[in-house]
């Protein structure tokens, strides 16, 4: 047997590992014991509250059992499992959720429990345990915890997406299986994905992916990421410094350094955070564009591939927070990052047409310094005693890119020798404005009339000057290339959501949400000038859910827009290669897309189906361009777009193992009418993914992380599989004070994205590699001096809805 033979099965063994895992793990057993678990539920005043109190499972945090007190007391008797998560509930107080552990007795007195706004005092409760990576609430909603998993040993908030359930991360942005792509909430606050740039990974306590929004969030995108970062509600100080190494063979080393620290004194809350990265960063592209008409005949083979130097990658923040007596709060935040970066990219064009033979080779030095910087104020406050809230807040963020490029052409023409010295000077600037205003009345028996207003302002400014050497020092302006680029968009909205029940198992949720976009770009790209458009959009949705005992239904229906980014729009040529370029369409058409989905959750089992129809898709394609070898990648609307999508999960949690997998197939058709695209079929698609938290005694924790995308056929393009498993060993030291982790990454090597398609008469195919296989030590040390209170927790949630602190 030859070694590419060996290779290809060492791969196929890494697919199938994942699924074998997903059936293996769900036929694991449970004990049967039964449990008894009670308390009394009162105010700091010491009143005695009313509310209801549910036990949900410790995995994924289904329904296990539930009951309602009107006097403080409560009880929730016959539990069949030995841990918990339990969960008390009212319009009197916050949620508040912990996990009970019965360890040797079968009935636990948790005694009084002091609950207010952002307090959670408990007694006589040992709150113990692995963090399951996800759970899949409810509501639909998927948590995926970071802080105190795997995910927790990430040096980006890009890296954690990467590695999150049901979240793909390509060229065209961040997506949600079966639904498509999404936008970025931080801490229920929308915030553009340059902001995650100054977001370090250690900030993050856990992700929700939201795949049905409801109205009090932005109508753009098919579905919602909300990262909500740590806080700290314990008086005292704590300061924890992380030291990361990284090696791979694609870039060789980096590191990364964090310092968080947090500080709380009565009513005041201080946090900061700085990172910074050093080292080594790569990427590496193959395409091949073939045009096989014997008249027309060309055939490309491009190789590109890019080298970053980190020289300086800082990341930081500094926040303050005032509690306004239990009745709101005031907060300051500002974040910032510097980012100087050399890049090496070599180009490799090998192109062969009726009448040549051309290798045309480019090697491009860039100088990067980009910089940015966000100040948010929000401002919150209780109304009443069921838990009436009004927000009022806004964000300033301000992104500036410096770009300098040298760009050396040496090409070979039918054995002829040709060079070109080019260069370019790119200056960026982008200013976002958000203010916004939420009022939320709560009424009797779990009612609530939410209602909003906010403003997004964006403005764009672009200079993009280009050269071509005229002698050794001398230069001339490239007019063809140059381009100076503004855009201004406005977008006002408001909403409407109504949350209520028509009895203690039913509940229902309906709103609306409208948008009015108004945009004006001007480009001094000959032929196009300035563009001005307008248009208003309404976004219904309505949710419903029924428990049934031990199952729990859910339907929703959501419609959702999705508009073209700002530099798509631009008709600036980016130089890649002697005869390719990047192109925006000031004519892309923003694509909008009706959602229904129906679940249902039992046990330890989710499930969930839907479909989305959507006009005017986006994607992107290289187009011909100008003579018969340069192409053009910009992006371009389909007619329509139809997606059929199941969901199953399941989650397993022993005394050894946690463990949380799931499995999707998709169905997604797409259909043109305009750029000549050739049919390829459509076939179902698969994603499977499994994380598993393996204590091996008092030793060590393992920690194992895969995920399989299977091929994709739908109509117009087809894009090849890939998968990646991670597999982490963790030990804690000096009394839990030191964590050291060691990481490997993508060990198979089979995270490439690739595929083919075939427009306008050219068959595409194209490789992409990212710098994903790699080895990461990690550890972390922290101290600090802390109120001692009588309680420990490890992130068992927030609640559904939670807004900027």
């Amino acid at each position: 047997m030859n070694l590419a033979s060996v290779y290809q099965s060492y791969q196929k063994s890494g697919r199938y590992f994942l699924g074998l895992v997903f059936v293996l793990l769900t036929l694991t057993g449970r004990t049967q014991n039964l449990y008894t678990v009670s308390g009394k539920v009162v105010s700091p005043t010491g009143e005695v509250l009313m509310g209801n109190v549910v036990a949900l499972s410790v995995v994924d945090s289904s329904f296990v059992k539930g009951n309602s007190f009107l006097e403080g007391d409560f009880e929730l008797a016959g539990l069949d499992r030995r841990e918990v998560l339990l969960k008390l509930t009212s319009l009197q107080f916050k949620d508040t959720v912990f996990r009970v552990v019965f360890n040797e007795k079968q009935s636990v007195q948790l005694g009084e429990i002091v609950v207010n706004d952002g307090m959670k005092i408990l007694d006589a409760v040992e709150i113990v345990g692995d963090v399951p990576l996800f759970n899949a609430r409810p509501d639909g909603v998927l948590q995926v915890n970071v802080a105190n998993t795997v995910l927790a040993t990430s040096n980006s908030v890009n890296e954690i997406l990467t590695r999150t359930p049901q979240v793909t991360v390509d060229d065209e942005g961040i997506s949600v299986f079966g639904k498509g792509q999404a936008i970025l909430y931080l801490n229920g606050k929308r915030v553009p994905a340059e902001r995650l740039a100054s977001l370090s990974a250690s900030q993050v306590k856990s992700i929700e992916v939201i795949s049905n929004p409801s109205a009090i969030y932005d109508a753009e995108g098919k579905a919602v990421i909300n990262i909500i970062t740590n806080d700290n509600l314990q008086d005292g100080y704590r300061v924890t410094a992380q030291q990361q190494l990284t090696w791979s063979d694609m870039a060789g080393a980096a590191s990364s350094s964090i310092l968080n620290f947090n500080y709380k004194r009565s009513k005041v809350d201080v946090s900061g955070n700085y990172d910074l990265r050093l080292g080594n960063d790569a990427e590496l592209l193959y395409t091949s564009r073939v045009r096989p008409d014997q008249e027309d005949y060309l055939h490309s083979d491009l190789v590109w591939d890019f080298q970053r130097d980190l020289k300086n990658i800082s990341k930081y923040s500094l926040g303050v927070s005032y509690d306004l007596n239990g009745k709101g709060y005031a907060s300051l935040e500002y974040n910032g990052s510097y980012e100087s970066t050399d890049d090496l990219t070599r180009n490799r064009n090998h192109i062969v047409t009726l009448d040549e033979d051309g290798l045309y080779t480019s090697r491009v030095t860039r100088a990067g310094l980009i910089r940015n910087n966000s100040a948010t104020v929000n401002l919150s406050t209780i109304l009443d005693t069921l838990g009436s809230s009004l927000f009022v807040g806004g964000q300033f963020s301000n992104y500036t890119a410096t770009l300098r490029d040298n760009i050396d052409e040496d090409n070979v023409v039918n054995n002829e020798e040709v060079s070109r010295i080019l260069k370019s000077d790119q200056n960026n600037d982008i200013t976002i404005i958000n203010p916004q205003t939420d009022f939320v009345k709560v009424y009797a028996r779990g009612h609530r009339l939410s209602i909003g207003a906010k403003l997004s302002y964006a403005k764009i400014e672009s200079q993009l000057k280009f050269y071509s050497a005229t002698g050794e020092n001398s230069y001339e302006p490239d007019t063809d290339r140059s381009n100076d680029f503004a855009y201004e968009e406005t977008v006002p909205a408001a909403y409407i959501q109504y949350d209520g029940a028509f009895t203690k198992t039913i509940t229902y949720g309906l709103g609306i949400r409208s948008e009015w976009t108004r945009y004006t770009l001007n480009t001094t790209v000959q032929d196009h000038g300035m563009f001005r458009s307008s248009y208003l959009n309404f976004f219904p949705n309505a949710q419903m859910s029924i428990a049934l005992n031990k199952v729990k239904l859910r339907a929703a229906y959501t419609s959702r827009i999705t508009r073209p980014s700002y530099q798509s729009l631009s008709p600036t040529l980016i130089y890649q290669d002697a005869f390719t370029s990047i192109e925006g369409n000031p004519e892309l058409r923003p694509e909008k897309t009706h959602a229904i989905e129906v679940g249902a959750a039992f046990d330890m089992f989710d499930f969930k189906v839907g479909y989305n129809y959507t006009i005017d898709p986006m994607s992107g394609a290289a187009l011909r361009g100008d003579s018969d070898k340069s192409y053009v990648l910009k992006n371009l609307n389909f007619r329509s777009g139809h997606l059929y999508f199941a969901t199953l999960s399941a989650s397993v949690n022993t005394s050894w193992l946690t463990s949380t997998n799931s499995v999707s197939v998709s169905y997604n058709k797409f259909t043109d009418d305009q750029y000549g695209y050739r049919q390829v079929g459509v076939r179902p698609q698969i994603y499977i993914y499994s994380s598993n938290r393996i204590n091996v005694g008092n030793i060590v924790t393992v920690n194992v992380i895969g995920w399989y995308l299977g091929e994709k056929y739908y109509s117009l393009r087809y894009n090849k599989s890939r998968s990646i498993v991670a597999v982490g060993v963790e030990r804690e030291l000096f009394h839990k004070a030191i964590k050291c982790t060691l990481t490997a990454n993508d060990i198979f090597k089979t995270n490439s994205a690739a595929g083919t398609y075939d427009v306008g008469e050219t068959f595409v195919t194209y490789d992409r590699t990212y710098n994903l296989n790699y080895y990461r030590f990690t550890v972390t040390y922290t101290f600090g001096q802390l109120k001692k209170i009588q309680y420990k927790s490890k992130s068992t949630g927030e609640a559904e809805n939670s807004r900027v602190r």
